[in-house]
């Protein structure tokens, strides 16, 4: 009987285990934010001044989805002034490295976390903003995103 409870519970660790990805998208999210972002922005949100900027209230997190999508795939470069303070670092773009539902799940976590408050956002919104901009090929700059229409 021990053997039988035994290998029942390691069939169920062994499953666990080896489950790819989680459903519940803000699992998923905080998942993504702990393995890409965090290593910059921190897990506070708050960023290191003066290299990297924090997405903890800021208007590019709780502003335009399109246009947290577009930064998230290919990037933004150059000098930004975030809060106040100047930043002049690259961030990578994680379009090849993150499908459209990882990046909503990241955008959703970031967006309800570190004192923002912004509605959750949709694959599609990504799966968009990735066909808009397939043939960009440069990080983008402050003045672009400050000029963000949608």
């Amino acid at each position: 009987m021990t053997k039988i409870i035994s290998s029942a519970l390691f069939l169920v660790f062994i499953r666990m285990a080896s489950a790819q990805e989680p459903s519940d998208q803000s699992v998923l999210g905080k998942q993504v934010y702990m393995t890409v972002c965090f290593a910059c922005h921190q897990p506070t949100g708050l960023g290191l001044p003066p290299v990297f900027p924090p997405i903890a209230s800021s208007e590019y997190v709780v502003g335009s989805p399109e246009r947290l999508a577009a930064m998230i795939l290919k990037g933004n470069a150059g000098p930004m002034t975030v809060d106040g303070k100047l930043y002049n670092n690259v961030m990578p773009g994680q379009e090849a490295m993150l499908t459209d539902d990882k990046i909503a799940a990241v955008m959703t976590y970031v967006r309800s976390n570190f004192n923002n408050k912004a509605p959750a956002v949709d694959a599609s919104v990504v799966a968009a903003a990735r066909k808009k901009f397939e043939e960009r090929k440069t990080p983008w700059t402050e003045a672009e995103l400050k000029a963000w229409k949608e």
